[in-house]
Parts: C-alpha cells; structure tokens; sequence
C-alpha cells in the first residue's frame, strides 16, 4: 500500500488487459488488511487472478521471476530500482515506469512508460505478452545490460579506478 510503488496503476492495468486477454498477476508481498490495494482489487472483480505471495526469503525472489512472463515494476519514484535490475538479471523482459532513476536502471532493456499512466503500462503488458519475439528480445538485452553495467567485476574495476586515482592525487601532494 506504499503509492509510490504504483501498484494501484498496475492493478488499474491488469483489468485493463483482462477485457482483452487472460492473465495472472503475481505480486511480491502482502497488502495491508482492508488497505487501499486490497480494496482495489475487490473493486475491480481481480480476486481471482492477482496473488500476493506475502513476505518471502531473498532465494525465493529467482524462482518468482523465473515463472513469469513479464515483469512489471509501475514505480511513480525510485531512487535506484532494485526489482527492474532483478528481472533484467533473471532474464525476464521488463516493462517499467519512467519515475525516477528507472530509466538509468533499465536503459533500452526493457518498456519504459510514464509512471502513473494505467493505459500506457496495459498497452505495453498486452504488446509483450503477444510477441514473443519481443519478450525475447528485452530479456536478452536485459541480461546483457546487466553484464556490462550492475556487475560486480565492473563495480571492482571502477573501485580499483577511484583507488589508483586517489593514490596519483596523493603521491603529487607528498
């Protein structure tokens, strides 16, 4: 029920989509009793195809995104956005907002929508669940970005490069 997630935009979405097309949505944790999103999803008839898994272990997060077709993170703000890195890495095409650091994260690796904007997030989650061709597309260019930008040998060579610059500015001082 945190509204900066935009969940209440994608659920908005997902009833959308389903005038169109069948679909499930899987949502990470657990919504708070007779919450704002509990109350949403009863509004718009959703009860019997969105599922909150409540609170799971950080092993468990691989095995969510490994069953999913699609990722979704419907963010109106994020400081860095750890779930659209999460799904590149697991090979999951991703559609995201643009609140935030997002598109930084997501690059040309995924859809990126204007946050707050329930048609555009069902029109991009109808587009990529229909073209496989697509979703292949954004899951391999998900991988590769975060081979070349979120990888911990990059994070090393960049530490190393801000050590060598630190020592260079300190040996011309000495």
């Amino acid at each position: 029920d945190t509204p900066l997630k935009g969940l209440n935009f994608l659920l908005e979405a997902v009833a959308q989509v389903r005038l169109r097309q069948p679909l499930t949505l899987t949502v990470i944790g657990q919504p708070k009793k007779d919450g704002i999103i509990e109350n949403l999803v009863k509004e718009l008839k959703l009860e019997d195809i969105v599922h909150f898994t409540g609170r799971i272990e950080n092993e468990e997060f691989a095995n969510y995104y490994a069953k999913s077709s699609v990722a979704v993170v419907p963010s109106l703000y994020e400081g860095f956005g750890i779930p659209a890195a999460e799904a590149m890495a697991c090979g999951v095409p991703l559609i995201s907002t643009s609140g935030g650091a997002l598109p930084e994260v997501v690059g040309n690796a995924g859809l990126i929508v204007p946050p707050g904007d329930s048609k555009a997030l069902a029109d991009a989650i109808v587009r990529l669940l229909n073209s496989a061709e697509e979703r292949s597309k954004y899951a391999q260019a998900g991988l590769e970005r975060v081979h070349a930008v979120f990888s911990w040998k990059k994070a090393a060579r960049e530490v190393v490069d801000v050590y060598r610059e630190a020592i260079r500015v300190h040996s011309r001082f000495s």
